[in-house]
This record gives C-alpha cells, structure tokens and sequence, in this order.
C-alpha cells in the first residue's frame, strides 16, 4: 500500500487567512506568532519556533503550539510539528497538528512575508 493511500484525509478543507503579529530572532531560530479567524475553531492564536536545517539552505523544522476559542465560548487547542521550505519571502510549511477536539489535522501553508500573512488550508485526518 502507498503513503498517498494511507493518509486519509476528510473531504471538508478549511481554508483561512493569518496575519503575523511578530517574529523575533534568536541564536536557535525565529519565533513566529500569528492570529486570524476560522469557521471551525473560532478565533484562533498560533505560535511558531522555526529551526533552520544546518545543511540545507532554506528548509528546517518546526514546533507550535496554538489554541482558538469560538463565539460560544468553546475552546480547542494543539501541539504543531512539521517542516519548512523557503525562498525568500515566500515559504511552504507542512504539519500535523494534535488538537483537543480529538481530530488531528494535516495543513499546509503558504507564507507571505512582504504581505505579513499566512494562508492555511487544513482538513481533519481519518481515523
């Protein structure tokens, strides 16, 4: 069986703009803090550690961490992990993200830098 036949992803996508609110550099990478709104999850708030690839000129890795809150008051949260691969001010990231509502999600986005905004397509993962 290939890998495109074992990652089964739900038919829904949900697809959202994120404007970054900061990044700050450190001797390990670039943090990155990001919020925009999504149907599913609310207002969402979304904070990225970005690690550059010793060998590789514009790929690294990530962890995250973010969390939304609905209209209702309902609250999800999720550990984010993945990688990056970058050519100037544009960028591709891939992650699986483990969320409290129990449906991991597997997002791939598109980064902006000049225009400060992310855009993030998810769709929930099969179980």
């Amino acid at each position: 069986m290939s890998l495109a036949d074992q990652l089964k992803l739900e038919e829904e996508t949900q697809t959202f703009e994120l404007k970054i609110t900061s990044m700050t550099s450190t001797s390990d990478g670039v943090q990155v803090n990001a919020t925009g709104t999504v149907q599913r999850y609310g207002k969402v708030f979304l904070t990225y550690n970005f690690t550059n690839n010793p060998t590789q000129e514009g790929n690294g890795s990530f962890i995250g961490f973010g969390w939304g809150i609905t209209e209702d008051g309902v609250r999800a949260q999720g550990e984010r992990r993945g990688v990056f691969v970058s050519d100037g001010l544009t960028g591709t990231v891939y992650s699986l993200d483990d969320v409290s509502d129990g449906y991991p999600n597997f997002c791939i986005e598109k980064w902006d830098l000049t225009k400060e905004a992310i855009t993030l397509q998810f769709a929930r993962m099969q179980k």
